[in-house]
C-alpha cells in the first residue's frame, strides 16, 4: 500500500523516521517522506535507500505572502486597544488609570497562582516518577501531564509563538502564521499523492495529518518520538502548546508507536483512549564489521594512540554538554573529548572549551557513514541533564549507535540507560554529573575493562538491533490496518 509519512525537518538527517520508511519500503510498501526544508538539505525531491521517496515541502514563500497580505487585518486589533487606552487617559484620565491598574493587577495575580499550580517538579519527583514509570508501578493519576499556565480560551496561535523560530519566518507578525500555514502546505501535498496511510512523526505533524486522514477517510499512525508534555524546552507556553495538539487531536489516532516502556506507561494513563503502544526503540541498523580508517583522529588532529571520548549529536540545552566540555580540560593524559555535531550553543560550548587542546570539534557525520566515525571512540557519553521526565525516560539514538561499532556507554543513572549498560555490561553509569566525577570515570577505565566492555556491545545489539527486535514489529502493526489486508 501506498504510506505517507509527515515529519518537520528535512529527513535525511533523522535515522529514526528513514529506519522505519526503510522497513516498510523494503517490506513491499511504496513510502513517501513528507518533509520541509532546512539549511542542510532543502531539494524538493530526494530518493533515499530501499527508494523511498522524499518530498520537500517549501511552503515558506507562500506563507510570506499571505503573511504580508493580511498584515493590514492583525494591525486593527492593535489600532482599536490603542486608541481605547489613549481615549482612556485624554477624556476618562482618572478612571483610566484606575482600571488599567485593576486589570493589571489582576493579570498579575492570576499568573502567580497559574506558576506556583505549574510550579517545575523537583529531580527528586522526576526521578521517582521515571522508575515508577519503568517499572511498573505508578498509580493511575501518579504523572499527569502539567497543568497548562494558560486558560482554554487562550488561542493556540498565540502558544504557537513559544516554539522555535522557522527558517525566514522571524518577524513578529509572520511567526503568527507560521505553523498554520505549514501545516496547510504539508496536508495539501500529502492528499494529492492520494495515500493509504498517513503515518505523524512527532506531535506537530498531526493537526496536518488529522487533515489528510478527513480528507480521504483513512487510517493515522501516531509516532512518538519522545513525551511532548515533558519536553525539554522552557519557553512559556510551548509545553501548553503540545497538551493542546494532543487534547485536540489524539482521538483520531488509529495506531500508536512510541519509543519505551516508560512512554508507553506515560500514554497509557495520561491518555487511556490511545490505541495500546506499539514499542519502537530508537535501535540501530546491525553494522557489518569493518576496519576503523582512521577518519576521527584525522578529522580532530589527534594520533591514533589517543583515546577519544565522543559524544555525538546536537548542540542544545539540558543535555550536559557545558559541564562535559568541561570536563574534557580535567581527562587524563591519552584521553581527548571530541564533540561530533552541531547545534545553537555551539559557540557557547567552544567558548567554555576555550584554547584547551584537550577538547576538539568536529562537524556531524553524514547518516549513512556515522558508524565509520564513530568507531574512531573508546568510550561514548550521554550526559543528558536529569532537569525534565523526557531525559528520565530517555532511549535516544546514541543508545545503540555507540555499541553498534563496539563503543561502549557512559550514561546518567536514568532507568532505560541503566537497564541496558547493567544488563550487558556494555558501558558504566556515572555516579554524578559534574566535571569532576566524569573525568574521574574516565580515569578509572583500564584497558581490560574497555575491553570487556567493548566486547559486551555486541551482545547488546545482537539482543536489541532494529532486525533482532523491531523490524517485524513495524510490519506486523502495517499488516494490521485494513487498509493494508484491502492492498494485499
Amino acid at each position: 500500500m501506498k504510506i505517507c509519512m509527515l515529519v518537520y525537518n528535512s529527513v535525511t538527517r533523522d535515522s529514526r523516521v528513514m529506519r522505519e520508511a526503510s522497513t516498510l519500503q523494503a517490506a513491499g510498501h511504496e513510502v513517501t517522506v513528507v518533509g520541509v526544508p532546512d539549511s542542510e538539505a532543502d531539494a524538493p525531491f530526494d530518493t533515499a535507500e530501499e527508494g523511498v521517496a522524499i518530498h520537500r515541502v517549501h511552503w515558506q514563500e507562500d506563507a510570506m505572502a499571505r503573511a504580508r497580505r493580511s498584515a493590514p487585518l492583525r494591525l486593527v486589533p492593535s489600532i482599536i486597544l490603542t486608541g481605547f487606552v489613549i481615549w482612556g487617559f485624554v477624556v476618562l484620565p482618572w478612571i483610566g488609570k484606575a482600571v488599567l491598574a485593576v486589570l493589571l493587577g489582576v493579570a498579575l495575580l492570576y499568573i502567580r497562582r497559574r506558576m506556583r499550580q505549574t510550579k517545575v517538579p523537583s529531580e527528586a519527583v522526576l526521578k521517582h516518577w521515571a522508575e515508577a514509570l519503568f517499572a511498573g508501578t505508578a498509580r493511575h493519576g501518579e504523572f499527569p501531564p502539567p497543568k497548562s499556565l494558560f486558560p482554554a480560551w487562550i488561542p493556540e496561535i498565540l502558544l504557537e509563538l513559544a516554539l522555535e523560530p522557522v527558517d525566514q519566518l522571524r518577524g513578529p507578525f509572520d511567526r503568527f502564521v507560521r505553523y498554520r500555514y505549514r501545516a496547510q502546505a504539508v496536508a495539501q501535498h500529502a492528499i494529492a499523492l492520494k495515500p493509504d496511510v498517513i503515518h505523524a512523526h512527532d506531535c506537530t505533524t498531526l493537526p496536518a495529518a488529522v487533515a489528510v486522514k478527513k480528507a480521504l477517510g483513512i487510517p493515522l499512525v501516531y509516532d512518538a518520538h519522545e513525551i511532548y508534555e515533558a519536553s525539554a524546552g522552557k519557553r512559556l507556553g510551548a509545553v501548553d502548546y503540545y497538551i493542546r495538539i494532543h487534547q485536540r487531536f489524539l482521538r483520531y489516532v488509529d495506531r500508536f508507536i512510541t519509543i519505551n516502556r516508560c512512554a508507553a506507561a506515560f500514554y497509557r494513563d495520561a491518555y487511556p483512549f490511545l490505541p495500546p503502544a506499539v514499542i519502537l526503540r530508537n535501535a540501530a541498523l546491525g553494522e557489518e564489521p569493518f576496519a576503523y580508517d582512521g577518519r576521527l583522529h584525522d578529522a580532530a588532529g589527534l594520533p591514533r594512540s589517543e583515546k577519544i571520548l565522543l559524544y555525538q549529536g546536537s548542540y542544545t540545552g539540558d543535555r550536559g554538554l557545558e559541564t562535559l566540555v568541561r570536563a574534557g580540560n580535567l581527562l587524563p593524559d591519552g584521553w581527548t573529548l571530541v564533540m561530533m555535531g552541531w547545534g545553537p550553543t555551539e559557540q557557547e560550548l567552544r567558548r567554555i572549551a576555550g584554547a584547551s587542546p584537550k577538547v576538539r570539534f568536529v562537524p556531524a557525520a553524514p547518516r549513512l557513514e556515522l558508524g565509520h566515525w564513530t568507531a574512531g571512540a573508546s568510550a561514548g557519553i550521554i550526559p543528558y541533564e536529569g532537569t525534565v521526565l523526557n531525559h528520565w525516560i530517555c532511549t535516544p539514538n546514541k543508545l545503540w549507535e555507540y555499541p553498534n561499532v563496539g563503543v561502549p556507554l557512559i550514561v546518567q543513572p536514568f532507568p532505560e540507560l541503566r537497564d541496558v549498560v547493567e544488563t550487558y555490561g556494555c558501558g558504566w553509569v556515572m555516579p554524578e554529573e559534574t566535571p569532576e566525577s566524569i573525568a574521574a570515570l574516565v580515569e578509572s577505565l583500564t584497558g581490560e575493562m574497555l575491553v570487556r566492555a567493548h566486547e559486551a556491545c555486541r551482545r547488546f545489539i545482537e539482543a536489541d538491533s532494529w532486525e533482532a527486535a523491531y523490524r517485524q514489529k513495524l510490519i506486523d502493526l502495517y499488516g494490521s490496518i485494513p487498509a493494508a489486508k484491502a492492498a494485499a
